[in-house]
């Protein structure tokens, strides 16, 4: 089914717990007051990494979780409660070979876990080895709802346009994307990339974005990610934005809006496949 109207929330948060139980807590925490802030809300959004993240990398598969498992069972238990979809952020599955997976789930109204998505691009940039320590989904995620069709990414995702062009292509009425983008070292900071990034998405498919960010102080204070957290319209022109804090954005998502969008811009109608490599 598709809805004409979406009403969204992004709950901006840090994983600054000190264990998954307590990140679990808070972000439930925040999910109830986005609930209470729009009675009628369809979705709720919270950033990758969102039950725990690591100070060190030997430490994630002993922080590793199934899907199901204790997160995936609070949040689906908390979605049936509220009457709410969930995208509880991404999570640290456990995976094969000593490694792990970073993986979110859907989880609709009635508690079921509807579809997953595990990250396809990890984060070999920037000084950075995300595949040491996780390995990599192998599918692109579209998922059906009872709002309407949408695609998931995670984080360093957003810098590989192929991804969403494929998941509108695929029917995609919404782009669900969760991160941990932080400030940049030693390379200037990345915040202009990450609003830039979301809202060319939004633009180039004429879709709605949704876009969830950690803030705060986490991996013991060595990485601090800026928020800014983002809805952005299928004119690229964003309509809500997180503040500088511990944060819930709420939007109301027009999806006639995207449609008018696609046959005024042509960006759809008058594509060439026949001649892209892609």
């Amino acid at each position: 089914m598709k809805k004409r109207f979406v009403n969204v929330a992004v709950c901006q948060r840090a994983a600054t717990g000190a264990t998954s139980e307590e990140n679990t807590a808070d972000s439930m925490e925040m999910i109830e007051r986005a609930a209470g802030m729009a009675p009628d809300l369809d979705v709720v959004l919270l950033p990758e990494c969102n039950n725990f993240i690591a100070s060190d990398h030997n430490r994630w598969p002993g922080a590793a979780q199934s899907i199901p498992g204790p997160y995936t069972d609070a949040m689906a238990d908390l979605a049936k409660k509220l009457h709410v979809n969930l995208i509880p952020g991404s999570m640290t599955e456990t995976g094969g070979n000593g490694k792990v997976r970073n993986t979110a789930v859907f989880i609709n109204r009635e508690g079921e876990i509807l579809g997953r998505y595990t990250k396809i691009h990890l984060f070999d940039a920037l000084g950075h080895e995300e595949s040491e320590h996780a390995e990599a989904g192998d599918r692109v995620c579209v998922l059906d709802t009872d709002f309407g069709r949408i695609g998931i990414q995670i984080c360093y995702d957003i810098r590989f346009p192929e991804l969403a062009r494929t998941q509108v292509l695929g029917g995609a009425d919404i782009l669900f994307v969760m991160a941990c983008f932080p400030g940049g070292d030693a390379l200037p900071p990345r915040t202009d990339h990450w609003d830039l990034l979301i809202d060319a998405m939004a633009l180039q498919n004429q879709t709605w974005v949704c876009a969830a960010n950690q803030y705060g102080s986490i991996c013991g204070g060595r990485e601090h990610p800026f928020g800014r957290s983002r809805i952005t319209d299928p004119w690229g022109t964003p309509v809500a934005v997180a503040g500088n804090h511990k944060d819930i954005i709420l939007a109301r998502l027009d999806l006639d809006f995207a449609e008018t969008c696609k046959r005024s811009i042509g960006g759809f109608l008058n594509r060439r496949a026949e001649l892209y490599q892609i």
